[in-house]
């Protein structure tokens, strides 16, 4: 399952079944992402690769979570991405040792013929500016993505006008979650991502700005709007499904 190929991917999701948002939040961790593409008309294929792939995890007593998302709009619509959440630098040495070469051509075997790219990156996700999930929720059974290209020396900008947006949603009891991260390798930085968790389409009508207007004005609201931006060079939007189905999990 992993990539051959270990370079840019300017997107992301994780687990929407998160840690509870507490005073201490609990401490950032590191999340795997493969993006992969699917070369035209070989979809189903693929797709029972994949199957096959994760029985091998099963077979091996993989101790890691993989969660799969089909991605549904945007440019690589039709494409999948492949997420392990919640590790430590040190824990994804621990497991290349102990499964990388043998992954790789599992992997390798069981989808022959049927990706046209595969991206790997990892992302560390940034919990104390995170607005998450309760710990145990059902996960949703879609996500929407934002990825933030960045402007070099404009993270701390970028953090504190993200504290302030999480004052007003939280003031306001905002009901959508938010999951940010920080990219660590495999494509252009400084990138930062955003996951929502959703439950449906419908849930885009709980529009952010809305909210913040709400708790702090128009003349507030536009502010930090703009302090936000400021830090900002480009953005990418895409909604996520998940494929429980393609997915694995260790009992």
């Amino acid at each position: 399952m992993r990539s051959l190929i270990a370079s840019l991917s300017v997107a992301l999701v994780v687990t929407v079944a998160a840690p509870a948002l507490a005073q201490a939040p609990p401490p950032d961790s590191v999340t795997e992402v493969l993006r992969q593409k699917v070369v035209p008309g070989t979809t189903d294929k693929y797709e029972a690769g994949r199957k096959k792939h994760m029985a091998w995890h099963k077979a091996q007593g993989d101790p890691w979570t993989w969660n799969v998302f089909e991605i549904t709009t945007g440019p690589d619509t039709g494409g999948y991405i492949i997420v392990s959440p919640d590790h430590q630098w040190a824990d994804i040495d621990t497991w290349t040792a102990k499964y990388g070469d043998a992954d790789t051509a599992d992997a390798g075997a069981a989808m022959a013929g049927t990706q046209a790219s595969s991206q790997l990156s990892y992302w560390t996700q940034l919990n104390s500016i995170s607005r998450l999930p309760a710990a145990g929720g059902a996960a949703m059974p879609l996500a929407s993505l934002t990825v933030y290209s960045v402007k070099p020396g404009h993270d701390s900008a970028l953090i504190a006008a993200i504290g302030k947006l999480n004052a007003a949603l939280n003031a306001g009891k905002y009901p959508l979650h938010s999951i940010w991260f920080r990219l660590s390798s495999g494509g252009a930085t400084p990138a930062y991502a955003v996951v929502t968790p959703r439950a449906n389409l419908a849930s885009f009508g709980e529009a952010v700005l809305p909210a913040v207007e709400k708790q702090l004005g128009k003349a507030g609201s536009d502010a930090l709007v703009k302090e936000f931006f400021d830090n900002v060079t480009g953005i990418t939007t895409e909604l996520l499904q998940r494929r429980a189905d393609l997915s694995y999990a260790p009992n």
